[in-house]
């Protein structure tokens, strides 16, 4: 097992003075993220441990220690983790949305509500703050709650998403067949000049 520091090409002598502490996480989630996507989860799992281990404890690597967990297909130690972030960092937006999505997986829909609601607070301005809110509109269109459905994307729209790319979504041809989902959809199509071809 390699070491954090060998990982990152630091020994204890080169680490950052605590003003660089930013830096070095950054530097951390990098090495886990390229782990992750080369496959390497055991590796990328060790890493984040051994940081958090070695060096500090830190909300943002116990998210991605969360996030590997639930790659891992180990869904209860990945709720844990994401609650252990939250409670370091109870504005990690990232760990709402990913707690949530465990809740739901788990059938804990009001939970699940509530962890995507947190989320959608925490990402008002973030390039992507349009995510949570969608989520909270499935659910809405899941339960047949129109009103809810409508207020989530119109949230939605209003970070960015685009109407139109529901129509290519698998798990929204299901919901958007019922005729009041459907309504609700294309009356907003119309509305932000989505609708026709």
């Amino acid at each position: 097992m390699i070491g954090a520091f060998a990982l990152l090409g630091v020994t204890w002598a080169e680490l950052p003075p605590r003003d660089y502490r930013e830096s070095l996480l950054a530097a951390v989630e990098s090495e886990a993220d390229r782990l992750i996507v080369a496959g390497d989860l055991d590796e990328a799992l060790a890493l984040v441990r051994d940081f958090r281990e070695e060096v500090a404890e830190d909300a943002r690597l116990v998210y991605e220690e969360s996030l590997i967990q639930n790659l891992m297909g180990d869904a209860s130690d990945a709720e844990d983790r994401a609650r252990d972030a939250l409670a370091l960092d109870p504005t990690l937006a990232v760990a709402w949305y990913d707690l949530g999505g465990l809740l739901l997986a788990r059938g804990e829909q009001a939970e699940a509500v509530a962890a995507y609601t947190r989320a959608a607070e925490a990402t008002v301005e973030h390039p992507q703050g349009w995510a949570a809110p969608l989520q909270l509109a499935l659910i809405a269109a899941r339960r047949q709650d129109p009103v809810a459905l409508e207020t989530w994307l119109r949230e939605a729209v209003r970070r960015g998403l685009r109407l139109r790319a529901l129509n290519e979504q698998p798990q929204w041809a299901d919901v958007l067949a019922y005729p009041t989902n459907r309504e609700v959809h294309e009356r907003l199509m119309l509305l932000y000049g989505e609708a026709g071809p």
